[in-house]
């Protein structure tokens, strides 16, 4: 349903298509209550327009990226995550969360980070069954030389684009939200 409502973006108004799609939808039990409601329209294109510019601002990192022969979105995101984490390093499920990537996509983005040996995986001293992922050297080194590049491409493919107001709105709404969804 939604990538029916993502391809339709070309499109100047999503009114007709949500106000559709809202009308169809069952009333859902608000978690916690016995109360329903159904999705107010206003919420669902906040939702469309979230998932929206996400995928096209990672897509347009990856394209600068790409074209300048650094890391792409998601393998800066897991060496900056390593950077900020312990030493020691993280085990993959918590690193797959931290990074907001499924589980599939944490092991191929690891893949490609060790054969470049930005990354190593080592067996967890306190279970011999776990693994945990920790940033090389020449990672670390990657990481410092792509930074200025990939706040570049933060500017250019979102900052830019907001008032300093429009900042504060949606790193509030945002972390607000990651809030109550951290546990689910």
């Amino acid at each position: 349903m939604y990538q029916t409502m993502l391809c339709a973006s070309s499109q100047r108004s999503l009114a007709p298509l949500v106000d559709d799609t809202i009308n169809s939808l069952t009333t859902q039990p608000i978690p916690g209550t016995r109360k329903k409601r159904k999705l107010a329209p206003a919420e669902l294109r906040a939702w469309i327009a979230f998932m929206r510019a996400g995928l096209r601002m990672t897509r347009a990192m990856d394209r600068d990226a790409e074209a300048t022969g650094r890391l792409l979105f998601s393998e800066h995101h897991i060496l900056a995550t390593l950077n900020e984490g312990p030493l020691e390093g993280i085990r993959p499920t918590e690193l797959a969360e931290q990074a907001g990537l499924t589980k599939s996509g944490l092991t191929r983005a690891l893949d490609r980070l060790e054969t470049q040996h930005l990354i190593e995986r080592r067996v967890c001293p306190s279970d011999a069954r776990g693994q945990l992922i920790v940033m090389t050297a020449q990672g670390q080194r990657v990481l410092k030389r792509s930074a200025p590049a990939h706040f570049r491409s933060i500017a250019r493919n979102f900052a830019d684009h907001l008032t300093d107001r429009e900042v504060e709105v949606i790193t509030t709404a945002m972390e607000r939200v990651a809030e109550a969804t951290a546990s689910r």
